[in-house]
């Protein structure tokens, strides 16, 4: 094989498809294909004109473009990887592990198809990649645009807003989690907010489910049944959301709805929602301390996006390096968690909705924050081989997190006068799943005030589906 054709082979297996699929302006499009692009044209240039490999290593090397070319296009881990995440966690405990065997005996596959067929393998070789790639070029099922993102115009004003925030995967005050000493202390820490802006908290109170979709769903509709989740919620076409809610009793209530939303669920199929934010890394400008805002950073997430096994492997190994951190779920919610309640101020402050429906996936795993609650991305990565007493004690870090942002954003509401505006809601979906024990998985925090509640903490065993249900249906 001459050194056009590899060359040409480089270039289309290469080339970031992805950059025409985000909102990047001209000189990163043109800046990220040459970071791309220059290397790999470069050691191409090497091997084939220096002929330093035999032709057995040849083949292997052009066995490898291919590979890459193929899982550059087709998004082999979205596609192969991550739906058989959990099948494969059981097997290797370490997610990249199979990526990368898959990538191993692709290339051993093609390898062995290269030196036993004749020269015009080669040339169909070729005419697939440019099929696929061309078609890349024009597929805008991973465009940037599937994310919904839209505010309509409204004119019509609300005194009162009844504002829901989940938060994913935290823990309750009758946890496991609570029952250490740094537990204890997150305790008196909830506790003391409660106090100061006089809700009234349920100290044991558990989810149905220790699932985000059948806890929601079972929330949303006012049941106590995970059986209605087959009922309301399907699986997602958009390439960007894995589930739909299309059925709402609660969201019925109202009017005019402003949705704060992860891409694990799409809440925003009804047509009172005037407002739809889905937590976007492509539009991410603002971000906590200790976050590595770099262009680098940017572009491999964008990369890792678009589902590739090899962009998932640098991605990673990058990070583990601490050369980038990720703006994607579920890291990115941290990353811009104090921008999270900025937003939900302003929404309160336009009075333009009544109601304001946020779930967002913090404090879930990956953990994201130091004792200062700043943002450090090592702890990102490290939770897979943690023990239970370290998984306990940084959970318990983040817990604090929480309420120390939502500590802010309930006094900044105060001092400008729209504290008693709000019917304040704050839950989670389900318990922290460090272990299998119900005080872990279901336990929950649930806690409400608005204009007339007083501080007032409530001991009875409660479900918190049931008791949203008493407040709404």
């Amino acid at each position: 094989m001459n050194l056009k054709k590899t060359n040409l082979l480089v270039l289309i297996s290469f080339f970031p498809v992805f950059v025409f699929r985000s909102n990047l302006n001209l000189i990163e499009i043109l800046f990220t294909t040459l970071i791309f692009l220059i290397p790999a044209l470069i050691i191409n240039y090497f091997i084939m004109r220096g002929k330093i490999l035999n032709s057995k290593f040849i083949n292997l090397y052009i066995a490898s473009i291919i590979v890459f070319g193929i899982d550059n296009h087709f998004g082999l881990w979205n596609g192969f990887i991550q739906p058989l995440k959990y099948k494969f966690l059981e097997i290797f405990t370490i997610i990249y592990l199979p990526g990368i065997l898959t990538l191993f005996i692709l290339i051993l596959f093609l390898f062995f198809l290269l030196i036993t067929s004749d020269k015009k393998f080669i040339n169909v070789i070729l005419i697939f990649l440019v099929t696929i790639f061309l078609f890349n070029l024009v597929d805008k099922t991973k465009s940037f645009k599937k994310i919904k993102d839209y505010n309509k115009v409204n004119n019509t004003k609300f005194e009162k807003v009844d504002l829901v925030i989940v938060f994913d995967e935290m823990s309750g005050l009758n946890s496991l989690s609570s029952r250490t000493q740094e537990g204890s202390e997150f305790n008196i820490i909830a506790k003391k907010l409660f106090e100061k802006y006089n809700f009234e908290f349920y100290n044991n109170v558990s989810s149905i489910s220790g699932n985000s979709i059948s806890s929601l769903a079972a929330l949303l509709n006012f049941s106590e049944s995970e059986d209605i989740r087959d009922k309301v919620v399907k699986k997602s076409k958009n390439y960007f959301y894995e589930y739909e809610l299309n059925k709402s009793l609660f969201f019925e209530k109202f009017n005019k709805i402003s949705i704060y939303q992860n891409i694990h669920i799409d809440y925003c199929n009804f047509l009172n929602i005037n407002k739809c934010k889905t937590y976007n890394p492509f539009n991410q400008t603002k971000y906590l301390n200790g976050y590595k805002d770099t262009y680098l950073t940017k572009i491999i997430s964008l990369w890792k996006l678009n589902g590739s096994i090899s962009s998932a492997l640098i991605w990673r190994s990058l990070r583990e390096l601490r050369i980038i951190d990720s703006n994607l779920e579920p890291e990115g919610h941290k990353t811009t968690f104090n921008n999270f309640f900025f937003d939900l101020e302003k929404d309160i402050y336009s009075k333009n909705f009544d109601l304001i429906f946020a779930h967002t996936l913090v404090p879930h795993r990956p953990y994201g924050f130091n004792k200062q609650c700043n943002y450090d991305g090592s702890l990102s990565l490290k939770n897979t081989f943690y023990s239970k007493k370290e998984h306990i004690n940084q959970h318990n870090i983040e817990r604090k997190c929480v309420f120390y942002f939502l500590d802010n954003f309930l006094n900044n509401l105060n001092k400008n006068n729209f504290l008693d505006n709000i019917d304040l809601t704050i839950l989670s979906d389900h318990g922290s799943r460090i272990t299998k024990d119900d005080e872990s998985y279901y336990s929950v925090i649930y806690a409400h005030r608005n204009n007339q509640s007083k501080f007032k903490e409530i001991k009875k065993k409660e479900f918190s589906q049931k008791i949203f249900s008493k407040k709404y249906r």
